[in-house]
């Protein structure tokens, strides 16, 4: 109804509407306006962008009359920019009419959607515009060749890397290839790292070779973890935590060892002497535990002993505020990662974090504890239910339900009572979990009377666990 009102922007944004929600009948619709000879330029563009967006077949007749017909360049390069989402033999030969166009802004939105196609035609014409005279042209055809995921698209581009001495080209080619992401692709890209000094370059590098899960590029992902460019650190810290193995924890806890030994025994006065140096070496630290954890969470205790230290830094300042939020975050990630340990030097470190000022850290520090699996350690968490914190309460009852805290079970019931519906819903799980007959009556209360949908669902489900 909207779509027809007397206001163009009302128009417009039913249009939009249309197009996000992919309903039935919305297409008809869209189409019925266009009919109806829509008279804004703008409106036109949106009604177009919409029908690409469902992948309207049923629009490719007016999508080609737009194409021949429209006078406004902003609404053919739409009409263009549609074709890429419709599924068919006849959006493929209408994007490559459509790159004959005279304005280089609708070339540029057909040559995007060939990206959707890979027939050889395309690939070939696609190739062809890699040598135009104008550069986005070259640059969007690059990008489109690798979209495609045509195996003739790898060779021109392999090819054309090779040749290439322009920087800009070569990290065109890297995200074409990235987009490829052809395992055939990984010597050229290798190659290219090896011979190329460029930080920038070497950086797309490891995404394309990331991008091809081929076998034998951990070694290229390890030695980025020694360059001097913070970001490909970073970037292979990155790469790893996606495609590595246990096999390379040993070097990366040993490098971040390495990195960050001497910034645990500096005070917050040497931290803000250099601060952004500080705030780079607090964010790669921060990826290193985040990266052992995913891997290999055990192999990496002497690390998270060091960083699960608190340090105080004054916040007196915007940057000092952000040394403190990554000392934070490095402390979190390592209080998380002790849980994983299962020594008595981390139940130490851990226990001692239960009384933190900051209830974040006070809710991982339950959360590890209850990880370590030991008996011994659940009446500690089973402290934390009387938390001033709700996020560190519900933390406790999980922990409990999910360690079969039998002893807790009183606690638990009492907390079926707590201000804080998380923490009704987890009580009530884990006492479902733990077969407590004793909350059996206390549920059925909650499954009908509870003000919150989640606590009454957990309720009537923690009840069916219990016989």
């Amino acid at each position: 109804m909207a779509l027809n009102d007397a206001n163009p922007n009302l128009r417009l944004r039913a249009a939009e509407s249309l197009g996000f929600r992919s309903q039935a009948g919305a297409d008809e619709a869209l189409l019925a306006r266009l009919n109806d000879t829509e008279p804004v330029d703008r409106v036109r563009q949106e009604i177009f962008t919409a029908l690409g967006r469902i992948g309207a077949r049923a629009a490719l007749a007016a999508i080609e009359a737009c194409l021949l017909d429209e006078t406004s360049a902003a609404v053919r390069a739409e009409c263009a920019d549609a074709l890429g989402n419709i599924d068919s033999p006849t959006a493929e030969q209408l994007a490559q009419a459509a790159v004959g166009d005279q304005n280089t802004k609708v070339r540029l939105h057909a040559i995007k959607s060939l990206g959707s196609f890979s027939s050889r035609s395309t690939v070939q014409l696609l190739a062809q515009l890699t040598r135009d005279e104008n550069k986005s042209i070259r640059r969007v055809a690059l990008l489109s060749l690798g979209h495609t995921g045509s195996a003739d698209a790898l060779s021109i581009l392999v090819e054309s890397l090779r040749k290439s001495t322009s920087r800009e080209q070569i990290l065109v080619l890297l995200q074409a290839l990235t987009l490829l992401a052809n395992p055939n692709a990984i010597e050229s890209i290798q190659a290219l790292y090896r011979q190329n000094e460029d930080a920038e370059i070497r950086r797309h590098a490891l995404v394309a070779m990331a991008s091809t899960r081929a076998q034998g590029s951990e070694s290229y992902f390890l030695e980025a973890l020694s360059s001097a460019d913070p970001a490909s650190r970073i970037l292979g810290l990155a790469v790893l935590r996606n495609f590595g193995s246990r096999n390379e924890v040993a070097t990366i806890t040993r490098q971040a060892l390495i990195e960050s030994g001497q910034f645990f025994k500096q005070g917050g006065d040497e931290l803000l002497r250099a601060p952004e140096q500080t705030i780079v070496s607090l964010e790669l630290l921060n990826e290193y535990l985040r990266t052992i954890i995913w891997l290999d969470p055990q192999a990496g205790e002497r690390l998270y002993l060091q960083a699960a230290t608190k340090q105080s830094i004054p916040r007196s300042s915007s940057v000092a505020l952000k040394i403190a939020q990554g000392l934070y975050n490095v402390r979190w990630q390592a209080i998380y990662g002790l849980g994983y340990t299962g020594t008595p030097d981390a139940a130490e470190v851990v226990t001692a974090a239960l009384g933190d000022a900051d209830a974040r850290i006070r809710a991982v520090a339950t959360r590890s504890l209850g990880v370590l699996g030991k008996s011994t350690y659940l009446d500690a968490v089973a402290t934390m239910l009387g938390d001033p914190a709700a996020e560190v309460r519900w933390m406790a009852a999980r922990v409990l339900g999910r360690a079969k805290a039998h002893s807790a079970s009183a606690a638990l019931l009492r907390s079926l009572d707590d201000s804080n519906a998380q923490v009704r819903l987890e009580a009530a799980v884990a006492l479902g979990y733990l077969n407590a007959g004793a909350a059996k009556a206390k549920l059925s209360e909650l499954a009908a009377t509870d003000s919150d949908p989640g606590v009454r669902e957990a309720a009537i489900y923690a009840g069916s666990l219990i016989e």
